[in-house]
C-alpha cells in the first residue's frame, strides 16, 4: 500500500510539475505529457487495481489543473492504460526493448484519441491533429520516458525492501537457487 501511496505521490508531483514549470502557457507546445509516462508505467509494472488506485487520482488533479474538457485526462489516461495493459500482456519479446517505443506511439494513439474527442465534444476548442508537434511530443515523452522509468523503478525497489543499505552484508556468494552442501568432515 505504501508503493501506492508513493505513485500517488510522485504523479500529483509530476502533474504539478508539468502544469506549472513545463507549460508557461496553454499552447505551449514543448511540454512533455510526463503524466503519461506514469500511465505507461503503471501499465506496463502493476497490476489493476494498483494502477487503477493510482491513476485516477493523478488524472483527475491533471484534469483540474489543466482546465479543459473535464474528463479528459481521465479519458486520457483510462484508455493509455487500456492500450498499454492490452499490448505489454500480447507482447512476444522482452520488456526493456519495447517498452519504450510502445510508450511513444501508445501516445500518438491516445492524442488522435483525444483530438477526435475534442473536435465532437467541443468543435470551438479548434484542436486540430497536426503531425510534426504531435511526433514532437511523442519524442518528448519518449526522451523523458526513459530516466522517470529508472526513477520509478528505484522507488518501486526501494519501498519493497529488496534494495539494503549495504549490499556487501547481504550479498553471499555462490548460486542462490542450488546450495551445494559439502560433506561434515
Amino acid at each position: 500500500m505504501i508503493i501506492t501511496f508513493a505513485f500517488i505521490l510522485a504523479g500529483l508531483l509530476l502533474a504539478a510539475a508539468q502544469t506549472t514549470l513545463l507549460m508557461p502557457g496553454p499552447l505551449w507546445p514543448v511540454s512533455p505529457d510526463l503524466y503519461y509516462v506514469l500511465t505507461a508505467y503503471a501499465a506496463c509494472q502493476f497490476s489493476v487495481c494498483r494502477g487503477v488506485l493510482i491513476l485516477l487520482p493523478v488524472s483527475c488533479v491533471m484534469d483540474v489543473y489543466s482546465g479543459t474538457v473535464a474528463g479528459l485526462h481521465p479519458a486520457i489516461c483510462g484508455s493509455g492504460w487500456l492500450l498499454l495493459k492490452f499490448m505489454s500482456v500480447k507482447m512476444p519479446v522482452r520488456k526493456p526493448i519495447y517498452q519504450l517505443p510502445l510508450v511513444a506511439v501508445s501516445h500518438l494513439a491516445v492524442s488522435w484519441l483525444a483530438v477526435q474527442l475534442l473536435g465532437v465534444v467541443e468543435p470551438e476548442a479548434g484542436a486540430v491533429w497536426a503531425w510534426p508537434p504531435m511526433l514532437f511530443r511523442a519524442g518528448l515523452v519518449l526522451l523523458c520516458s526513459y530516466p522517470l522509468f529508472r526513477c520509478f523503478d528505484f522507488l518501486t525497489i526501494r519501498l519493497s525492501g529488496k534494495l539494503s543499505l549495504f549490499k556487501g552484508a547481504s550479498a553471499q556468494a555462490g548460486n542462490q537457487f542450488r546450495q551445494e552442501r559439502r560433506p561434515q568432515a
